[in-house]
C-alpha cells in the first residue's frame, strides 16, 4: 500500500474541512472512492497517506432543486441524481450518468468526483459545460461561484488552491428543443480514448436563438464564437450552413489542442451527425 498506516480526517460539517484544508498540506479528498478505485493498477488498493472523506458531511450531500436550477452537493451519488427521474434532470445530462458503468459503480460514484477528476474528463463533465453549470468554490476567506469552464484547464489541471474544494454544483435546467449526448470508448470502462459530446439546441419559432456545443475527454472544448456562428438562422438548415460551420470549427480546434486523431474524427462526425438533424 502507498502508506501502512493511511491518516483518515473524518469530519462533519464544511468548517471542519476547510480547517484540515487550511492546516494539512498533502490532503487527498475522497467521496465515494471510484476515481482512486479506477487509477489502481495492482491487485491491492493504494491508499494515499492523508484522506479527507466527503461522503459523510450532510451539506455536501445535498440536492435542491427550483424552478430555474438544480443544485447537487459534490458528494451526490449519481444514481441518486438519476433517481430523480428523467423529467426532472437536464436529457444530455440524464444520459451520460445512465451510461457511467454499472449500477454499482453509480452508487458509490460522485458527481463531484465525476467532474474533478485528474487527467481526464469523465462522462458528465461534456454536458455540464455545455449546460453553463457553475460551481460553489469554498475556501476560508470566502464562498465564491464560478462557471465550470473557468475552473478547470486543458493542462489537466483546475486552478484550485490547496485550502478551497468544490461545495456545490448548479446546473440551470432550462429548456432545450434538441438535444444529444454521444460517447466514444469502450462501454464501462475509461481509456485514453474515452470522451463525450454534448450538443443543444434553442429555438424560437424555427429560429436557432441558442447553440451549445461540447467535448470532454483527454481534454476539453467548448468555444462561445462558434457557437454563435449559427445563431439568428432559420431552420431548416441549408447545405452551406452546414459547411460554413464545419470549416469554422476545425479554426476553433487547432492542431496543437487537438491533433489529427481518432478522437477528433469522432467530434467531426458527432458535430456533422447533430448539425444535420437540424435540416
Amino acid at each position: 500500500m502507498a502508506n501502512a498506516n493511511p491518516v483518515i480526517y473524518p469530519v462533519s460539517n464544511v468548517a471542519e474541512i476547510v480547517n484540515i484544508l487550511r492546516n494539512v498540506r498533502g490532503v487527498t479528498i475522497v467521496a465515494g472512492g471510484t476515481e482512486l478505485a479506477r487509477r489502481q493498477t495492482g491487485r491491492n488498493l493504494r491508499i494515499p497517506p492523508l484522506v479527507l472523506p466527503l461522503a459523510r458531511v450532510p451539506e455536501l450531500c445535498t440536492i435542491t432543486k427550483t424552478e430555474r436550477y438544480l443544485e447537487f452537493g459534490p458528494s451526490v451519488t449519481l444514481s441518486a441524481i438519476l433517481q430523480l427521474g428523467q423529467k426532472n434532470l437536464p436529457e444530455v445530462l440524464y444520459e451520460a450518468l445512465r451510461s457511467v458503468a454499472n449500477p454499482g459503480i453509480r452508487s458509490l460514484g460522485t458527481i463531484g468526483g465525476n467532474i474533478a477528476a485528474k487527467g481526464h474528463r469523465l462522462t458528465a463533465f461534456a454536458p455540464l459545460l455545455a449546460l453553463d453549470a457553475r460551481l460553489e468554490i469554498r475556501s476560508p476567506a470566502e464562498a465564491l461561484w464560478v462557471p465550470m469552464s473557468r475552473y478547470f484547464s486543458n493542462t489537466g489541471k483546475t486552478h484550485r488552491e490547496p485550502t478551497e474544494f468544490i461545495s456545490k454544483i448548479r446546473v440551470p435546467t432550462e429548456h432545450w428543443d434538441y438535444a444529444y449526448f454521444g460517447r466514444i470508448g469502450s462501454p464501462g470502462l475509461i481509456t485514453d480514448r474515452t470522451a463525450s459530446f454534448s450538443f443543444l439546441v434553442k429555438l424560437q419559432k424555427n429560429i436557432l436563438s441558442d447553440l451549445r456545443v461540447a467535448w470532454g475527454g483527454s481534454f476539453f472544448f467548448r468555444n462561445r464564437e462558434f457557437e454563435n456562428l449559427l445563431i439568428g438562422r432559420t431552420l431548416p438548415l441549408q447545405a452551406k450552413d452546414l459547411e460554413t460551420a464545419e470549416e469554422r470549427a476545425a479554426d476553433y480546434l487547432p492542431d496543437n489542442l487537438f491533433p489529427p486523431s481518432y478522437e477528433r474524427s469522432c467530434f467531426f462526425n458527432m458535430l456533422r451527425n447533430s448539425l444535420r438533424s437540424l435540416t
